[in-house]
């Protein structure tokens, strides 16, 4: 499995945010952030200024119960019982047409010239209508080119608003008042044809009433009671019969049934015989039984005797005589009550009719009061009314525009200038696909960075661009760019697997225009400067820009060595100027890939390597040529080339990985670098971008 290093493209990890990141963001971009602040903030004050002022006037409703100041009326039933749909259907009506329309006809709005025709539109989109909080009460404002205008507008809705509110609950209450009178009209006719029915049925059948009821079902109810009583009356007579008819039958003792004991006389008459007996006893005593006086006294006391047995006699016989007379009245009133049942059976028939024609006159006489009520109470309900709404605040003129708010309009420009200028710098901070500095490179490809090489700033030499870099590096030997260049040396060989020999450098790069030749030529001067042998070989078969450099264009070169008989020595030509010897392209051909992977090519190598102490080959770059990848794995050390902040992460990874792995990369030099722009970029800034100039001396 390969190790993380033999991979060139390095997943990039998350790195904790640091705060001098944010601080070195704003630092690199602060100039963009205020020019797209000033620019929104300038739009939003001149916006301000630009547009036509426009007043609103608020005026404010109050929804109260409404009192019609006749009787207590119990709103738990009301429209006031679902308060929320209650305030939303009286917003409804503030927003409605009609209402509008009467307003836009009372203050003749069609005749204003900023208005016109289209005044109920206009004053459907001025108005606002909205609840205040969770009160009941409703906000009513109106916004208009005019303060004045405004706040009449909404003192007249408002206004308007109440008159409708009242007119329609007075017709609310006139046309019940009159459906009411016209029902109970109606009602009071039909009352009197059923109480007519009921007085005709009865008078047809005979049937006559008392307060309880009809007579028949009295003379039944009072026949019944008295029936009852008589059966009991009789039940006890014949009881007290049959006891003493028991005793005369059994020999028992007449005179202790309860109507004798209970006999005054048979009790005067025991008295006397009790007097008699005693008188008789005592003159028997004195006399003996055949004295006169006692003769009398025994005649008195048989006498007596025979008055209370006569008595006692005459008892039984009222007992007997009112036992007949009760079962003569229960008879009687037996065939009486037959008699009225058989009556009430036939009153029975007719009586469910009648009985419903009642009922029907009942209802009829319930309902036509109710109804009667009900128009009495409306009726006078309409001469008094409350609306239920009133004004509690009137609208005034405002003393200042409600749009635009000028300080408002201004801060809002600041802070979504300062809003969109931090976005705009996040978004080009975020679409910069190139490398920044050495330390991003080396986090995000794992390959380190040789060198960076800053601009050649303060070049006034000579004005071709294709020989400033080798006059910049023998006029100003002791710059930061030839100290750059020194680096970039040291760095490739003190690259792992580098000898003390002479050897083969290659430099390419992900795209064309990166600063390759440059670098190539700078490389070569400095080493011609140190004493080395140079060469410098023109394997860009395509463009040549090194050959053209030198001028060599017409000469004998790479292309012509490998495919001709010829020697090397004879392709190789040494500039004078400069003292490097360079193998320029030659001959153009249409097949480089082809010439570069041939064995002659790898001799040549071969060859050269021996001859020269530094061998620096400018190869095409790897993206739109294979060029580079075919002579990599012939050469030591590869170095590749990066723009700053050109080259996106994407190319440099991907011309990395084209070249076959990272085992003969010496490593990247940056190219073009803004030195003095490197400290804004936080945990990346480089050594040498910290030096001040002062340090260098040209």
């Amino acid at each position: 499995m390969p190790s993380p290093t033999d991979n060139p493209i390095m997943t990039r990890q998350l790195m904790p945010l640091d705060v001098r990141e944010i601080l070195d963001f704003l630092v690199r971009r602060w100039k963009l952030v205020c020019a797209i602040a000033a620019i929104t903030f300038a739009v939003f004050l001149v916006a301000a200024y630009k547009i036509p002022p426009s007043y609103t006037a608020a005026a404010e409703i109050l929804l109260d119960a409404p009192n019609d100041y006749v009787t207590p009326q119990d709103y738990s039933k009301s429209d006031f019982s679902d308060n929320s749909t209650f305030i939303e259907s009286q917003i409804a009506v503030l927003r409605s047409t009609s209402l509008l329309q009467k307003v836009v006809d009372g203050e003749k709005l069609t005749e204003d010239p900023n208005i016109g025709p289209a005044a109920l539109d206009w004053l459907r989109g001025a108005q606002g209508v909205s609840r205040v909080g969770l009160a009941d009460v409703i906000e009513l404002s109106v916004t208009s080119y005019d303060p004045d205008k405004s706040a009449s507008l909404a003192n007249a809705i408002a206004q308007a608003y109440v008159v409708d509110r009242v007119k329609s609950r007075y017709e609310g209450a006139k046309k019940a008042s009159t459906w009411l009178s016209e029902r109970a009209a109606y009602l009071r006719e039909e009352l009197s044809r059923s109480e007519q029915a009921v007085q005709k049925f009865r008078i047809d059948h005979n049937l006559l009433s008392t307060q309880s009821g009809s007579l028949t079902d009295q003379q039944l109810s009072e026949l019944n009671v008295a029936l009852i009583n008589a059966r009991a009356e009789l039940s006890e007579k014949k009881t007290k019969y049959q006891l003493v008819d028991k005793l005369l039958s059994g020999g028992g003792d007449i005179q202790t049934i309860p109507d004798v004991l209970q006999s005054v006389v048979v009790s005067a008459l025991r008295a006397q015989q009790s007097v008699v007996a005693r008188r008789e006893t005592d003159l028997l005593l004195k006399y003996g039984e055949r004295h006169p006086d006692v003769v009398a006294a025994q005649a008195e006391r048989r006498d007596i005797e025979g008055q209370i047995s006569a008595e006692v006699q005459r008892l039984i016989g009222n007992l007997k005589n009112e036992v007949d007379a009760a079962e003569a009245r229960e008879a009687s009133l037996s065939r009486a009550l037959a008699s009225v049942s058989d009556k009430s059976e036939v009153e029975g028939q007719v009586g469910v009719q009648l009985r419903d024609l009642q009922r029907i006159a009942d209802a009829n006489k319930e309902l036509f009061g109710t109804f009667l009520s009900r128009a009495k109470l409306a009726e006078e309900k309409s001469t008094l009314l409350n609306s239920g709404v009133r004004v509690i605040t009137d609208a005034e003129v405002p003393d200042s525009p409600s749009f635009p708010n000028r300080p408002l309009f201004a801060a809002m420009g600041l802070v979504l200038g300062f809003f969109f200028g931090g976005a705009g710098a996040v978004l080009r901070e975020l679409f910069a696909s190139g490398f920044m500095a050495k330390k991003q490179i080396e986090e995000e490809l794992a390959v380190p960075v040789l060198a960076s090489m800053p601009r050649m700033l303060g070049w006034s030499g000579d004005a071709n661009s294709h020989s400033q870099p080798v006059a910049y590096l023998e006029r100003r030997p002791l710059s930061r760019y030839s100290e750059a260049v020194r680096r970039l040396r040291l760095g490739v060989e003190a690259t792992p697997g580098s000898g003390h020999s002479p050897r083969l450098t290659l430099l390419t790069s992900a795209m064309p225009g990166e600063g390759k030749t440059t670098l190539v030529l700078s490389l070569a001067c400095s080493a011609v400067a140190d004493g080395d042998r140079v060469l410098v070989i023109d394997a860009d078969l395509r463009l040549s820009a090194a050959t053209a450099f030198f001028g060599m264009g017409d000469k004998v070169g790479l292309v012509d060595l490998l495919t001709l008989p010829m020697k090397a020595t004879n392709a190789i030509h040494r500039d004078e100027r400069s003292g490097i010897c360079v193998l320029p392209a030659g001959a153009r051909t249409r097949n480089p890939p082809a010439l570069l992977a041939s064995a002659r090519m790898r001799s040549l190598l071969d060859e050269l390597r021996g001859k020269f102490d530094t061998v620096i080959i400018d190869a095409p770059p790897v993206g739109p040529a294979a060029d580079a990848s075919i002579l990599a794995p012939h050469v030591d050390k590869v170095v590749f080339v990066v723009k700053w902040r050109d080259t996106s992460r994407e190319a440099a990874a991907e011309g990395i990985r084209s070249l076959g792995g990272r085992s003969k990369i010496a490593g990247i030099a940056l190219t073009m670098v803004d030195e003095p722009k490197l400290p804004r970029y936080g945990r990346y800034t480089s050594l040498e971008s910290s030096v001040s100039d002062s340090y260098y001396l040209n």
